[in-house]
C-alpha cells in the first residue's frame, strides 16, 4: 500500500505542478513552465512536510491526505483559469518538445549533443544507485539522512537532542523532501532521489539562458546537459549533499531576476526560487541578502513603469515574499530564537557582531572563509586545474572536468571583457555577476558549492558561439565542447564507487549491499547492518552518545525502530536512569568510557554486538529487563 500512496501522491504533484505553471505562464517559453513546474512541485510537497512537521503532525496518513488536499486544490485552480481545452493544447505540445529538439538536432547537426547522452546516463545510473544501495556517501549517512529519519521518527520539523552538531540548524528542504518519498512508502530506497529533479531544473535554466544569449534550442539544450555532465553535478546527484539543489534553485533565481521587463509571474518565481534555495543551503540566505539591493531596485523600476497596475503588482510581489520567507524563513528564525544565531552552529563575526556557536567557521570550511586565507584565490584555480582529481559524490578537485578551466572559462572572460561592445550587453553583463557571487561563499575552493559559475561560463559560451557566426568556426567548437564534457565525465565516472558492486556476485552468498560495506569503512559490518534489519522490531530503541559519527545507519530501512541520544556526563547514576527509561534494545557507547564500564558492570545484563568501524562506538544488545 506505501508505494501506491507514494506513486499516486507524487504523480498528482506532479500534474498540479505543471497545470499550475501551464495556467500561470501561458505566455511563456515550453523551458520557463517546465521550469516552474519543478518550483511549483518542489514548494508543493515541501508545503505539505514542512506545515505538518512545525505543528508536530507528520504521519503517513495525514502526510497522504494534505497532498490530496493541496495539489487536489492546486488542479482544480489550474483548470478552472486555464480551461480543460487550453491544458490540452500546452499539454501536447510539452509532449512534442523532445521530438522538437530531435529534429532540430538532425536539422542543425548540432554536434554538441553528444553531451546528452552523458547527463542521460548520469540521471539513469543516479536512481539505480539509489534504489540498489543504502545510503553510503559520507555526509549524508553522518547527517543528511538523520535529518530526514529523525523528522519520520519524532513526525515533527524541530531540534533533536544529538551530538551532531549539523543535524540541527541547517536549512533542510532537500532531506525534506526526502521524507516525502521515505514515509509515504515506509521505505528508504528512494531517500537519495530529492536531487534529481533539481538537476533536470538546473539543465532547464542553463538551458533558458543559453536561448535568451541567442543559442538555438538544439545548442542550448546541449550546454545545459553539459551542466548536468559536470562531475561536481553528475556524482552527487545519487545523495542528499544538497549542493545539486542549491546551485540550480540559484541559477533559476538569476535567470527569473534577469529578465527583461521583470513581468509579475517572473518576480514571484525569483522570489519562489530564493526561497527554496535559502531553505535548501545557508549560502542561499548569503546570496539573498546580496541580490535584495537588485530584487528591489528592479521592483521599484517594474511598478514605475506600470502606473495603471501597481497594486496588481505590489500583490504579486507580496505573494513572492509571503512564498520566500514560509519556504527560506523557518530554520533561520528557530536557529535566532533558541541560539540568537541565524547561522547555527558556525561562531562567527558578521557585521560587528558576534555570533555565538559551538564551532568555528573555519571547522566547517576549511581555512578562513571568503578566500580569508592567504593564497586561497589561487587554491581555487588549482582545484579546477589539478591534473588528478579525487572523485566521491562531493568532489572537490577538478569538480568542472576539463571542459571548464579549458573552454568554458576563456569563454567566459572574452565575453565578460567585451559585453560592454556587445548589442547584447544589457544581458551579457548580467554573467560576470552570476560567476562573481558564485564563488563569495565560505568554501569556493570546492567545486560543488559554486555551481552558478560554469552556468555563467555556459552561457558564455553560448554567446561565444552566436558571435562566430559562421558554421565553419561553430562547429569545431561544438564538437571541442561535446568532447571535454564527455570526456570529463567518463573520467570522473570512478566517482561513482559503488557500480562495480552491481550485478550478480562473484562469490556466492556475498551480496552487492556485503561488498559495498567493505568497500565504504564508515558504514556498519555487513553481519551488523543484516543483524539490525532481522532483530530491531518496530518501537525498539537504539540509544547512542557523543562517539557516533555515522548516525544514518543506526535505523532500519523502514524505519521502525527508535533512535535516541543518551549521554554520559560524569553521573552514572542518571545516566542509567536515563537509560532505563528508554528501555533499549541496543547500546552504543563509547568503547573505553565509563559509560561502557557501566554497563560491562551489570554482569549478564549487556553482549558486544560489533564495533563501529572509524567511529569509537561500540555497540550492545540488552538481555534482560532487571538491570
Amino acid at each position: 500500500m506505501g508505494w501506491g500512496l507514494w506513486a499516486f501522491g507524487t504523480l498528482l504533484a506532479a500534474a498540479a505542478a505543471w497545470a499550475l505553471s501551464a495556467a500561470c505562464l501561458r505566455g511563456g517559453s515550453t523551458l520557463e513552465r517546465w521550469m516552474a513546474t519543478l518550483l511549483f512541485g518542489a514548494a508543493s510537497i515541501l508545503t505539505c512536510v514542512q506545515g505538518l512537521g512545525l505543528l508536530g503532525q507528520l504521519t503517513r496518513p495525514q502526510l497522504f491526505l494534505a497532498g490530496l488536499v493541496l495539489h487536489g486544490a492546486l488542479l482544480a485552480f489550474a483548470v478552472r483559469r486555464a480551461g480543460v481545452g487550453t491544458l490540452r493544447a500546452v499539454l501536447l505540445a510539452d509532449v512534442g518538445a523532445p521530438w522538437r529538439l530531435l529534429r532540430d538536432i538532425h536539422q542543425r547537426r548540432e554536434l554538441a549533443a553528444w553531451a546528452l547522452l552523458p547527463a542521460t546516463w548520469a540521471l539513469l545510473v543516479s536512481g539505480i544507485i539509489a534504489w540498489s544501495f543504502p545510503s553510503w556517501a559520507w555526509d549524508v549517512v553522518w547527517y543528511h539522512t538523520p535529518k530526514t529519519n529523525y523528522a519520520v521518527q519524532t513526525g515533527a520539523v524541530t531540534w533533536v537532542d544529538t551530538s551532531i552538531w549539523y543535524i540541527n540548524g541547517y536549512p533542510e528542504a532537500t532531506e525534506l523532501l526526502s521524507v516525502w518519498n521515505v514515509l509515504l512508502p515506509r521505505d528508504t530506497r528512494l531517500d537519495d532521489i530529492a536531487q534529481l529533479p533539481f538537476a533536470l531544473l538546473g539543465a532547464f535554466a542553463v538551458a533558458a539562458l543559453c536561448r535568451r544569449a541567442g543559442a538555438s534550442l538544439a545548442l542550448a539544450a546541449s550546454l545545459g546537459a553539459m551542466w548536468v555532465a559536470l562531475p561536481a553535478v553528475a556524482l552527487q546527484l545519487h545523495t542528499t549533499h544538497a549542493d545539486v539543489a542549491g546551485g540550480s534553485l540559484f541559477i533559476t533565481a538569476f535567470y527569473f531576476l534577469t529578465e527583461r521587463g521583470w513581468s509579475p509571474r517572473a518576480r514571484v518565481l525569483t522570489l519562489l526560487a530564493l526561497g527554496l534555495y535559502a531553505g535548501t543551503k545557508v549560502t542561499g540566505l548569503l546570496h539573498l541578502l546580496l541580490l535584495s539591493p537588485v530584487v528591489l531596485v528592479r521592483l521599484l523600476l517594474a511598478l514605475w513603469s506600470e502606473p495603471g497596475a501597481r497594486w496588481r503588482g505590489l500583490g504579486w510581489a507580496a505573494l513572492g515574499v509571503v512564498l520566500l520567507v514560509w519556504l527560506g524563513a523557518p530554520t533561520y528564525v528557530e536557529n535566532v530564537a533558541r541560539t540568537g544565531n541565524p547561522l547555527w552552529p558556525a561562531r562567527m563575526r558578521v557585521l560587528g557582531e558576534e555570533l555565538t556557536g559551538p564551532i568555528a567557521a573555519e571547522q566547517i570550511a576549511g581555512p578562513p572563509a571568503f578566500f580569508g586565507a592567504p593564497g586561497a584565490f589561487l587554491k581555487m584555480v588549482d582545484n579546477w586545474t589539478t591534473h588528478e582529481g579525487l572523485y566521491w559524490p562531493d568532489v572537490r578537485e577538478r569538480a568542472f572536468g576539463w571542459l571548464f578551466p579549458y573552454l568554458l572559462l576563456p569563454a567566459l572572460l572574452w565575453v565578460s571583457l567585451s559585453a560592454a561592445f556587445s548589442r547584447e550587453r544589457r544581458f551579457l553583463l548580467w554573467l560576470p555577476l552570476l560567476a562573481g557571487l558564485s564563488v563569495v561563499v565560505p568554501a569556493a575552493w570546492w567545486g560543488r558549492f559554486t555551481l552558478g559559475l560554469p552556468a555563467a561560463a555556459l552561457v558564455a559560451f553560448a554567446a561565444l558561439h552566436r558571435q562566430l557566426r559562421t558554421p565553419y568556426a561553430q562547429a569545431p567548437l561544438s564538437a571541442l565542447a561535446a568532447f571535454l564534457a564527455v570526456a570529463s565525465y567518463a573520467k570522473a565516472s570512478v566517482g561513482y564507487q559503488v557500480l562495480p558492486t552491481v550485478g550478480t556476485p562473484a562469490v556466492p552468498r556475498v551480496s552487492d549491499d556485503d561488498r559495498l560495506r567493505a568497500k565504504m569503512n564508515w558504514l556498519w559490518p555487513a553481519d551488523a547492518a543484516r543483524l539490525r534489519e532481522s532483530e530491531l522490531r518496530p518501537g525498539d530503541v537504539v540509544a547512542y552518545d557523543s562517539a557516533t559519527s555515522f548516525l544514518g545507519e543506526y535505523w532500519t530501512r523502514d524505519l521502525r525502530n527508535r533512535v535516541e541520544y543518551v549521554d554520559y556526563e560524569d553521573n552514572g547514576p542518571e545516566y542509567l536512569r536515563r537509560l532505563r527509561a528508554l528501555r533499549p534494545r541496543w547500546v552504543s557507547v563509547r568503547g573505553g568510557s565509563r559509560a561502557e564500564a557501566l554497563l560491562l558492570a551489570r554482569e549478564g545484563a549487556f553482549e558486544k554486538v560489533f564495533a563501529c568501524r572509524v567511529s569509537d562506538a561500540v555497540v550492545y544488545r540488552v538481555l534482560r529487563s532487571d538491570w
